[in-house]
């Protein structure tokens, strides 16, 4: 039985290879779990693999919410563990440029989803004129 199952259910090997991961929220319903790691010269195997993974969707009481309530998306508890498992390969080596990137990553999607419930106000907006 392989120390790390959730990494092994999605067909993930090579852990001593890991170099890094990042995950981010590239739709209000879905997030992308990006693992990179360290091939040796002239490796055919790839610098890193790409899964995503499904929010589930839940509604909350919000008194400032025109109804009354929003929609909000939690992230997935087998995603949480594959971020565990790969916690615990990659250890506490993360390297203040991986952290930089890492951050700027997040910065970006902020970005995007300030713009996006933006404009989900201005539409709201614009249907009660």
């Amino acid at each position: 039985m392989s120390d790390f199952p959730a990494l092994s259910e999605m067909g993930v090997k090579g852990f001593s290879e890991i170099k890094r991961y990042s995950v981010m929220q590239d739709q209000k319903d879905r997030d992308v779990l990006r693992i990179s790691y360290k091939r040796k010269k002239g490796s055919m195997l790839p610098k890193r693999k790409t899964f995503r993974f499904g929010r589930s969707s839940k509604m909350v009481n919000d008194s400032t919410a025109p109804s009354g309530h929003i929609e909000i998306y939690e992230i997935s508890p087998f995603l949480q563990k594959v971020m565990l498992e790969l916690d615990s390969i990659i250890g506490t080596s993360i390297s203040d440029k991986d952290k930089i990137e890492a951050l700027i990553s997040q910065v970006n999607q902020l970005e995007k989803e300030a713009m996006f419930i933006t404009s989900e106000m201005k539409s709201i907006l614009k249907d009660l004129e």
